[in-house]
């Protein structure tokens, strides 16, 4: 590649000018001070947002520029110099023999063997999740949003078991348990999904006991009345 500005190094081995930000050494983008990440390059025309727009486009990812997934269907932003998306293939993929999923970060690994970032606790070695620097264990990633709770969120619900409300990651009905519902639809957990089947198939079998019940009563009432007719004329 070519050496860059003054300097006797392309961007990658640290030629050409860098971030003005103290402790970042990227490239600074364009006519600006500073990287990407720190405010430098063309930004997203989309009103409030202040992310970078991709290569060519006027903006960012999330409000439609950079390349599309040329998966039949499919909207999200195309990764590397593949054209899919992550979900479809796209991307850098883990160096691992036999993994096809998705490299994390700046390595050559998927979470599962070692990629992304890690935990800062010592001796710990689980994913940091987010944008902290800790594992959920640690009291990283999204936290309840129940005032004075501190336990993690689950999927998108905002909120941790006990104080989930029928949504995604919310709690079995069933007095005591504490499992993840098994389906938005569902009140219970898998353990104790049946429930709400027993309870649906006993108030079938009540209504179908009552029709042969009722039915049964009305011809007896006829039958009556009928007898009752024909004892004055045998008289």
């Amino acid at each position: 590649k070519s050496a860059r500005g003054t300097t006797l190094f392309c961007i990658g081995h640290g030629g050409g000018k860098r971030c003005e930000i103290v402790g970042c050494t990227k490239s600074a983008i364009g006519l600006t001070r500073f990287c990407k990440a720190h405010g430098g390059g063309k930004r997203c025309q989309h009103e409030g947002c202040t992310k970078s727009a991709q290569d060519g486009a006027s903006f960012c990812s999330a409000h439609g520029g950079g390349k599309r997934c040329q998966q039949e269907g499919c909207t999200k932003v195309a990764r590397g110099r593949t054209t899919f998306c992550i979900a479809h293939g796209g991307g850098r993929r883990c160096g691992y023999e036999g993994c096809t999923k998705s490299a994390q970060g700046r390595g050559n690994w998927c979470l599962a063997h070692g990629g992304g970032k890690r935990c800062k606790i010592e001796g710990c070695t689980k994913v940091a999740r987010g944008a902290t620097h800790c594992c959920i264990a640690h009291g990283g990633g999204r936290r309840c949003d129940e005032e004075g709770c501190t336990k993690s969120a689950i999927g998108s619900s905002g909120r941790c078991r006990a104080h989930g409300k029928k949504q995604p990651g919310s709690v079995c009905e069933q007095e005591g348990c504490t499992e993840v519902v098994c389906q938005p639809s569902s009140s219970y957990c898998t353990r104790h999904s049946c429930g709400e089947k027993v309870e649906q198939n006993i108030t079938e079998k009540s209504e179908q006991q009552i029709e042969p019940e009722y039915e049964q009563s009305e011809q007896s009432v006829a039958q009556t009345c009928e007898t009752g007719r024909e004892k004055p004329d045998s008289g």
